[in-house]
């Protein structure tokens, strides 16, 4: 149920960005923050190892005889997305959990793309976060403590990489070049808050273009 309230959002965000006005701005801030959660959550599956949070789950070692196995494993995580749908089954990631990041991410950019007033977007997208990260909880496919260090890390990337987005100053900041590298890249042409302006992004119909802008 957790994948399914993600897929829902996943919908959401890509209607979002493809009407969105500023499309690339969001698809590169959504790349570089997911890529910074996600080399953090590396680190923390490297150095924490915990046991499984349930008798359900069953966990054992796996030896690979040689790259190329190990390269096929990648590559039936990385096709399936990691999710369980999709006939994929991890082990040893509990520390912190990445369905959570997935859910609190595209929750966050749909209502900060979205203009204010979109109330019932924005109560969904919350509604489907709180209930994805309810239902990874209630089938003890990971610890309390992973789930909300991952709601924490998550929103707390993402609003201290908007408030140095949003603040010329702060573009070409030390803090900024250590905590993201690549930020002055990517926001290099980007001015302050990105406005929530909605077109067509193809040439017809011409009912589209209109009802849209």
């Amino acid at each position: 149920m957790a994948e399914a309230c993600g897929l829902i959002l996943v919908y959401i965000f890509l209607l979002v960005l493809l009407l969105h006005k500023h499309r690339s701005i969001i698809l590169r801030r959504l790349c570089s923050l997911f890529g910074t959660v996600f080399l953090l959550r590396c680190v923390t599956m490297f150095v924490t190892s915990l046991s499984v949070p349930g008798q359900h789950l069953q966990c054992s070692s796996k030896m690979y005889g040689d790259m190329w196995s190990k390269v096929q494993r990648v590559l039936a995580i990385w096709s399936g997305f990691g999710m369980t749908l999709n006939g994929v089954d991890t082990c040893g990631d509990y520390m912190f959990s990445g369905h959570t990041v997935v859910l609190t991410m595209l929750n966050f950019f749909i209502t900060e793309y979205t203009p204010s007033s979109w109330h019932l977007i924005h109560t969904i997208s919350w509604v489907l976060n709180l209930f994805g990260i309810f239902f990874i909880l209630a089938a003890h496919e990971h610890y309390s403590i992973d789930v909300f260090i991952a709601f924490y890390i998550t929103t707390r990337l993402f609003l201290y990489y908007h408030t140095l987005a949003n603040t010329r100053a702060f573009q070409h900041s030390r803090r900024a070049r250590i905590w993201f590298p690549m930020f002055s890249f990517f926001e290099c042409n980007v001015n302050g808050p990105v406005h929530n302006q909605y077109n067509w992004p193809f040439s017809g119909p011409a009912c589209m273009k209109t009802l849209i802008g």
